[in-house]
């Protein structure tokens, strides 16, 4: 979804304000079925290592 692109994907607290976010801007988001919600929900649900830059303390 290219509406991320440009907000910080913490603005968004689920993926439904994600999807409203999109469809505000013009996009047609259909075609999302219970398993491919859940595999979204737990892929961003993943949390990543801190980057190099994080762990010198360079950027929060």
């Amino acid at each position: 979804m290219r509406v991320v692109a440009w907000r910080l994907l913490e603005e968004y607290p689920s993926l439904e304000s994600i999807i409203n976010a999109a469809r505000s801007e013009g996009y047609d988001v259909h075609g999302l079925t219970h398993d491919v919600i859940i595999a979204l929900t737990k892929e961003g649900g993943t949390p990543t290592p801190p980057s190099i830059g994080e762990r010198l303390g360079i950027v929060r």
